[in-house]
This record gives structure tokens, C-alpha cells and sequence, in this order.
């Protein structure tokens, strides 16, 4: 991993086509999904939070359920620029291709470690190799980073397409009427539904979760990888046509209505194959990923068409040291989770719910609970002015 000034896509300008430009619109969505990403995962009592800003328990989705699919959209936005600006420089297919296999073999490598210190328990530390998560956020990333690399470099876009609608169609098929194994067909509980049973069979105890008392379930595993790859290929084909000659006001209007179709496309299908993240249906592949359409356009508009750009600094400096928000935010969350202090009548404490107790008198558990993901959410967002400020980008 290196530190140096950002790794945004970029464009050519106009007037100098030799000079490149970020795509503000870009590094603002991103700054706004990372924002969202904190916020849900900083509450100061899980139990107070509210259902907003709580991923639901399985079918349907809340705010916090936008933050992953918009993630892996924004990396699918970001394939063409990285990939033709590196073409640009001369590298050829092959050299793109290591690069980001490179980069995601270190970037799994990091969500690995993040598992481990996740779950390390600080008065007996160990590295458990037996119950080590394999997959999560990152390492998903990772994954979809190359899959769509690949995609974009070795397949046209009718392929992709092609590739597109066989998952997500094939996914609903395989979901609702391939019996599993001891379950039957079109099972859609925690337990019994084809990736839980891939998953369980081919990772056991290096799965994410216990679904029940006696069967784990993983929610970023193998099989619902590739419906989340389809979440990239959105985010691809609207990065490759945000740089494609068209007229600016025809791509803000082509993008609000491909967008809109894909929500409601993924609202009807709801009703035969529920949005459920934990199994990423075909459903949420498309209400998500037009949605995710839908808020790119938005800030496309205002930032890059508009030029409004008042709003636009905190998302900018949160949006281009991506990397070290996700690995900063959660691993001093976790730390804060592992400090143990002694608190009232002698119990012990961590120094996270610590701190929270200290709001709880002023606001009540569920504000108080609020209020310190928000302080959170601040925190990070002066750590990373700071990082903007003397250009310190984190980048693989």
C-alpha cells in the first residue's frame, strides 16, 4: 500500500485535452456513501439505534442497507477511468489485469486481518485460524474489482450484458425452484437457501455468522458474489457512458431514467424474490444499482453540470482516501470496543460504551446513541480534511 496524491478517475477537459480532471460527481457520491458507512456502523448502542440506520433482520432494506451496493456500484463507475487512463500511459491488457490482481490480493489480505482484529479477544490474544472469517466487505471488493476489470477489457458490452442477465436470472431460478439438499426449493430463511448451504459446506466455521444455534451463514460469501458483480456491471456501463461523448443533458437524462426503470424493475421483482442483501437477490441487484444510478446523476448534476460546489469540500476529502476511512473508521471502532474500563458498582466496561454513557443523561439511549456516530462521523471527517489539506491519499 502507498501514500501518495489520489488514485480518482479522471477526464480530459475540453479546453486541454492533454491535462486530466477528477469527475467531482464521483468523489462526491463516494465521500457520501463513506459518510453513510460510518454513520451505521457507529452507533453508540446497536439496541438504540434507529431502524434507519440499522440494517433490517432479512427481507427489505433501510438506509444503512444502501451503503454496500452503492459501494460496489461506485467501483464498477470507476473501472473505465482507471483502466483507459493506465491504456493512456501504454500499459496493455495483460499489465492492467496484474496490477489489479496485485492490488486485490492485498486488499483481501487487509480485510483478513481486519476479521481477525475484529474478533481478537484483547486479554487472550490469539490467532484462531480455525474461526477466521474468510470474506467480507473488502475482500468482495476485491473480487468484483477484478471480475469487472476483466469484463471491461475482454468482453463488449452486449457480452456483458449477456453475462448480466444470465446471473440474475439464473440466481432467481436456482434461488426459487433447485431443491437444496435436505431443504426442498425456494427456500429463503437464514437456513436452507443455496448460498448458506455452498457457503456452510465449503467454509464451515470461517463463515460470518451463526444463523441459528447449529448452522452458519456468511452474507458476503461465494455464490451471492456474483449477483454483486451484476451491482459493478451497473456501476460500469455508467461510468463508460459518463465518458462517452454524448451531450452532458442527455446523459443526466438517460441516467435518471435507466435509473428509475431499474428501481422500479427491482420493486416489482421484490414481490417474486425479495430485496434481502444478505443473499444480494436479483431485486436488490437492480433497486439498488438504480437507485445508486439515480444519486450519481443527482450529484452529477449539481457539481460537474451545474457547478454548485459550495456542499461539495467535506464529501471530497472523505470521497479520496476512501481506503483509509473503511480501514480507520472500523479498526478504531473495534479498539474502542477492546479497551476495558471499570465502570459503575464495579463493572467493567469498554471505553466505546463509556463514552456513550457520558450523552445518555443529555439526549437518552437512542439519541445519545445517535449523537455518537454522528461525533463519529465528524471525527473522521477531520482526520481526513487534515490528510486533504498536506495530500495524504492512501491508495493500493
Amino acid at each position: 500500500m502507498s501514500v501518495q496524491a489520489g488514485n480518482l478517475a479522471t477526464i480530459a477537459t475540453p479546453a486541454a485535452p492533454q491535462k486530466k480532471q477528477r469527475l467531482l460527481a464521483l468523489d462526491v457520491f463516494r465521500g457520501l456513501t463513506l459518510l453513510g458507512m460510518v454513520l451505521v456502523n457507529s452507533p453508540g448502542d446497536s439496541h438504540c439505534a434507529y431502524p434507519a440506520v440499522k440494517h433490517v433482520a432479512w427481507h427489505g432494506w433501510a438506509f444503512a442497507d444502501l451503503v454496500f451496493p452503492f459501494f460496489l456500484f461506485i467501483v464498477g463507475v470507476a473501472v473505465p477511468y482507471s483502466v483507459e487512463s493506465r491504456r493512456a500511459r501504454g500499459a496493455t491488457g495483460g499489465q492492467i489485469v496484474l496490477h489489479v490482481l496485485k492490488r486485490a490480493v492485498v486488499l483481501f489480505a487487509i480485510g483478513l486481518v481486519m476479521n481477525w482484529y475484529h474478533k481478537l479477544d484483547m486479554a487472550r490474544p490469539a490467532l484462531d485460524l480455525p474461526h477466521l472469517r474468510f470474506f467480507n466487505v473488502l475482500q468482495r471488493i476485491a473480487i468484483c474489482s477484478v471480475g469487472l476489470t476483466m469484463l471491461h477489457l475482454w468482453c463488449k458490452p452486449r457480452t456483458q450484458g449477456v453475462i448480466a442477465v444470465t446471473i440474475l436470472a439464473g440466481y432467481f431460478l436456482l434461488m426459487q425452484f433447485v431443491p437444496v439438499p435436505g431443504y426442498g426449493p425456494g427456500v429463503l430463511d437464514k437456513v436452507g437457501n443455496w448460498p448458506q448451504f455452498i457457503d456452510s459446506h465449503m467454509m464451515g466455521d470461517h463463515c460470518g455468522f451463526m444463523a441459528d444455534k447449529t448452522h452458519v451463514f456468511e452474507g458476503k460469501g461465494l455464490l451471492t458474489t456474483l449477483p454483486a458483480l451484476v451491482t459493478g456491471l451497473l456501476g460500469l456501463w455508467t461510468g463508460r457512458y459518463l465518458r462517452g461523448p454524448a451531450p452532458t443533458l442527455e446523459k443526466l437524462v438517460n441516467l435518471y431514467f435507466f435509473g428509475t426503470a431499474a428501481m422500479l424493475s427491482g420493486a416489482f421483482w421484490d414481490n417474486f424474490f425479495p430485496i434481502n442483501q444478505n443473499l444480494w437477490t436479483s431485486s436488490l441487484v437492480l433497486f439498488m444499482g438504480g437507485m445508486a444510478m439515480v444519486v450519481l446523476a443527482s450529484c452529477y448534476y449539481l457539481a460537474d453540470f451545474r457547478e454548485i460546489t459550495w456542499w461539495t469540500p467535506p464529501l471530497v476529502v472523505m470521497g479520496t482516501n476512501s481506503l483509509a476511512v473503511w480501514i480507520g473508521s472500523v479498526t478504531v471502532k473495534d479498539t474502542l470496543e477492546k479497551i476495558k474500563l471499570g465502570g459503575a458498582a464495579g463493572k467493567v466496561v469498554d471505553l466505546k460504551t463509556h463514552l456513550y454513557n457520558g450523552l445518555v443523561p443529555w439526549l437518552g439511549p437512542w439519541n445519545g446513541s445517535l449523537a455518537f456516530a454522528v461525533l463519529y462521523v465528524l471525527f473522521w471527517l477531520a482526520v481526513m480534511s487534515v490528510f486533504y489539506r498536506k495530500k495524504i491519499f492512501f491508495k493500493l
